[in-house]
């Protein structure tokens, strides 16, 4: 199978390491050059224009992993014309004992390629190589015994919900302000003993905090206030907004206009505050979509699934030939991702397969798109099916970026 055969591959590549296994979570299978054979101009030129990565194994020390926008004309200058490149010495065969690389037709695909070759090949030290930052999530910390909000750039192992990814720290700091500014959870960080004589602190004074650190309120009011808290974070506000839509118009329908206008701001403060929380930002248990890019090869879509914060294996479509057509293409997409995620893999680390998600999607060089869903069948499948048409209707870019 392509992951035995990717096992072997990096067991092959780092033997002389004692580096441990690693397998990739998607079926893609490295092409190999024969340095020593006698046609390698030929076999470069034959590479498909775009771009990829690919592997360099020395003689001596580290395999060097890298991407380009151009494939072909990289190995080119690496293999062919040695002396044009500080990476290689006169002969190429000198310098190098392998060499493999990977066809990309996206900016993801190269992003997750890069990923998980590096991981294999430099475990200790890929988080460098890759420049990899985690995302920032807030967090709900449900282990303590007065639970509280937290700004986080990592999934806390205790029993919390999780919220993310956010586009960057900012973002983030703005959107727990604002929701512990709606609510009256406490804002420290201190482990609680109640007691009447706690100093306390001027968010109770204020009025912002029920002060569960001065014996104000007991354990059970509390925790109805956290699952206040939590419907708002599961909903995005949903739940709330409808309530006060509904009495800000039975309060208007009455007549009573001071209390229709009160309402009214409250409905536009909960607005604004999620407004702050864009549609890739859910619970990390519930991150769930398909993102869409080209494929490498011609006429090739492929659809890249995460269930739950971890990538799954790619689904390729093949619409090159007519008798892809024939067939309704939403029929088609049902059946075929509903099949292929019937069993979801949960490997890897999924902190970093989000940051590789949200480094994607929020950068300015992305190449593709979101469908983020709850359920597979809440998937949006009609907007699915406009965004492949528009894939296959618009020419496809000369080069992938790397």
């Amino acid at each position: 199978t392509y992951f035995d055969f990717f096992r072997y591959l990096c067991g092959w590549l780092v033997s002389d390491y004692d580096f441990p296994m690693v397998v990739l979570p998607f079926h893609l299978v490295p092409r190999t050059l024969d340095l020593l054979g006698p046609d390698l101009a030929g076999e470069i030129a034959q590479i498909p224009k775009g771009g990829g990565i690919y592997v360099l194994q020395p003689s001596q020390g580290m395999a060097y992993v890298g991407r380009t926008a151009f494939l072909g004309k990289r190995l080119a200058r690496l293999l062919l014309h040695p002396k044009s490149s500080s990476n290689s010495v006169s002969n190429p065969w000198e310098a190098w004992n392998s060499v493999y690389y990977w066809l990309s037709g996206s900016r993801l695909q190269t992003s997750l390629l890069t990923y998980e070759v590096t991981r294999c090949l430099n475990p200790a030290d890929y988080h460098r190589r890759l420049k990899l930052r985690a995302p920032y999530f807030v967090s709900l910390l449900l282990s303590d015994a007065f639970p509280r909000i937290a700004l986080q750039a990592r999934i806390p192992k205790q029993r919390s919900r999780v919220y993310g990814p956010f586009q960057n720290r900012d973002s983030a700091s703005r959107f727990e302000q604002e929701v512990l500014g709606l609510f009256q959870i406490r804002r420290c960080d201190e482990t609680l003993l109640p007691s009447p004589e706690h100093p306390g602190c001027i968010y109770g004074e204020m009025n912002l905090c029920m002060r569960p650190c001065q014996a104000a309120v007991s354990s059970e009011e509390y925790a109805a206030e956290v699952a206040r808290v939590e419907d708002f974070l599961d909903s995005n506000g949903h739940h709330q907004i409808v309530l006060l839509g509904s009495a800000r118009d039975r309060a208007s329908h009455d007549m009573d206009f001071e209390q229709a206008a009160r309402l009214h701001k409250q409905w536009e403060r909960l607005k604004a505050v999620t407004a702050l929380r864009d549609e890739l930002v859910e619970d990390i248990d519930r991150l769930n979509g398909v993102a869409l890019t080209r494929g490498a090869e011609a006429g090739q879509i492929l659809l890249w699934p995460m269930l739950a914060g971890y990538w799954q294996r790619p689904l390729p479509l093949d619409f090159s030939m007519k008798e892809a057509q024939v067939r309704s293409l939403d029929s088609l997409l049902r059946s075929e991702l509903q099949v292929h995620l019937q069993t979801s893999e949960q490997t890897g680390v999924r902190s970093e397969h989000i940051s590789l998600l949200a480094r994607w999607y929020y950068s300015s060089w992305r190449d593709g798109e979101w469908f983020p869903f709850r359920e597979i069948g809440g998937l949006n499948y009609r907007k699915l099916v406009r965004g492949i048409s528009a894939l296959l209707r618009d020419p496809a870019p000369e080069s992938t970026a790397i």
